[in-house]
């Protein structure tokens, strides 16, 4: 058959628990929360570029010494695993995967996800509980269903003259089947257009005291990795997995450009390439009012800051040529500042259409 752009789109559910612990694998009906609060699963339809969602499974062969080759097989281990890439855009699809790898506790307060109006908060804690979802691609002749599927990394980057992107790596359960494509997808972003560099803004804080945008910024990119222990999700009697995969040591990583070699500091705060070289990598020790690195964007009535509260530069890395410009790239690792028991923070300004989004994640247990 020729193409069918209609039928091609990608859908994220929140998976929710009932109050005798079952998960809702798949199921969009009303589901129960496990105080008893009844909520029903918003479907969002994202407008994304590309996915790689794909079923595995792991093949064990078996020889015996009276044969030359393998005579016996059977299939081990099934899981799905994959990511999706799109532009940021500030809709409930995007709240949904910074809801994915950030996650909220049992009180849904402002420890973990808040929310205030239309701002949405998210930031670490100790209690933070992350949560699955069941993702449905169209894929122009039938709709594949994968549950359980947990985050594993979110990656965002912003260029200049770009949109920003962002990317959701998912790893769960074996795909569950293949089902009858949606007539007519709504994708609940589709008034509105993503970030672009050219409102956007990157700052910098040496010491938490204050902040300097930098104006000499060509990219930063991102990465938070929840490090999901899969290996314990699996149990004998089962090829899949069980129970959801829990997060380890949460990590995260970037590497910001810039388009001077930053050997003569012109801005307060930002980093630069002998600061870097005296110190043997610099702590940046921000506050979460002015973080050591804070990345903004507007489109004048929707925002998106992202704050990574305290970092460590990595060793610079600066060339010159006859035919480019001397730039220098830094990379950072962001620690925990103990003080506030947090590693960042992201806030997201939402219109009026998203109230589904607090209402999703206040009952999407797991």
């Amino acid at each position: 058959m020729t193409s069918n752009f209609a039928n091609r789109y990608v859908t994220i559910t929140p998976e929710h628990t009932t109050n005798t612990g079952v998960r809702s694998y798949g199921t969009k009906s009303a589901m129960t929360h496990a105080t008893g609060s009844a909520s029903t699963a918003v479907v969002i339809t994202g407008e994304v570029d590309d996915e790689s969602l794909a079923y595995q499974f792991d093949i064990m062969e078996r020889a015996d010494m009276s044969r030359y080759g393998a005579a016996k097989s059977v299939n081990g281990k099934e899981y799905s695993e994959g990511g999706l890439n799109l532009v940021m855009q500030p809709d409930d699809f995007l709240g949904y995967l910074l809801y994915g790898i950030y996650g909220d506790n049992v009180d849904c307060d402002s420890v973990g996800y808040a929310v205030s109006g239309f701002v949405h908060t998210w930031k670490e804690a100790n209690d933070l509980l992350l949560p699955s979802f069941t993702l449905e691609v169209g894929r122009e002749e039938k709709e594949h269903t994968y549950t359980g599927m947990c985050m594993s990394s979110l990656s965002i980057s912003a260029s200049h003259g770009e949109y920003a992107t962002i990317s959701a790596d998912f790893t769960g359960k074996s795909e569950s089947g293949l089902d009858t494509l949606v007539a007519a997808p709504a994708f609940v972003g589709a008034a509105l257009d993503g970030f672009h560099f050219a409102n956007g803004t990157v700052s910098f804080s040496n010491d938490g005291q204050g902040t300097t945008t930098s104006t000499n910024v060509q990219s930063i990119s991102l990465e938070f990795n929840t490090n999901l222990d899969t290996d314990a999700a699996c149990s004998i009697g089962s090829r899949t997995y069980l129970r959801q995969p829990q997060p380890q040591m949460r990590t995260i990583t970037g590497t910001v450009e810039f388009s001077t070699s930053q050997d003569v500091v012109s801005e307060a705060d930002t980093p630069d390439y002998e600061t870097a070289l005296s110190t043997g990598g610099k702590i940046f020790d921000g506050a979460l009012a002015h973080p050591a690195i804070q990345l903004s964007f507007t489109n004048a009535t929707q925002t998106l800051n992202i704050g990574i509260q305290k970092v460590r530069w990595n060793a610079p890395s600066s060339n010159v040529s006859g035919r480019d410009t001397s730039t220098l790239s830094m990379s950072f690792t962001a620690l925990l500042d103990v003080t506030t028991n947090a590693m960042s923070q992201i806030k997201l300004t939402h219109t009026a259409a998203s109230s589904e989004l607090s209402t999703s994640i206040r009952y999407s247990k797991v």
